[in-house]
């Protein structure tokens, strides 16, 4: 009976034993893979800012590297209110990297003198980005169709 127990209790040891190394081995392998996967930048606010003439977007990089901006190209659609054949760009930022698992700004500057932005303009972003990992150039698009209303969000009170 002695030997039994022994053998029982050595057994129920080794499997958990084995369960939690094996447990660990597999989650370190699963969040180095995970790590390792190229992140698609997700555009997650646009607003047209009056005072400073530019559109700001907020890129929201959800992968765990940092990802680089290479180059990107905005195309304007003037609305019906608008009296803008086509907008021109001041600035174009370039080599922008976004953090990973954060919030990077982008502001595009319209050139001094042209009109402000009219409701039903709309913005097309293309952004062309690199990934640490691997040598191909990937395109994310983003579409914004200004309203004229005002986007704030709200601050939430607290108690």
């Amino acid at each position: 009976m002695n030997r039994v127990f022994l053998f029982f209790l050595t057994s129920v040891v080794a499997i958990i034993l084995g369960w939690g190394v094996g447990g660990y081995i597999t989650y370190n392998k699963t969040i180095e893979a995970v790590g390792k996967i190229p992140a698609s930048p997700i555009v997650v606010k646009t607003v047209y800012d009056r005072k400073n003439h530019t559109v700001v977007f907020s890129v929201l990089n959800t992968g765990t590297l940092p990802l680089t901006v290479v180059s990107e190209s905005f195309v304007f659609k003037p609305g019906k209110e608008s009296a803008e054949k086509q907008y021109k760009m001041e600035n174009i930022p370039a080599h922008i990297t976004l953090i990973p698992l954060g919030i990077t700004t982008v502001s595009l500057k319209l050139k001094k003198g042209s009109q402000e932005l009219k409701s039903g303009d709309i913005v097309m972003a293309t952004l062309h980005y690199v990934h640490p990992l691997s040598d191909d150039i990937y395109t994310v698009s983003h579409k914004f169709e200004f309203t004229g209303k005002p986007q704030e969000t709200p601050l939430k009170k607290v108690k």
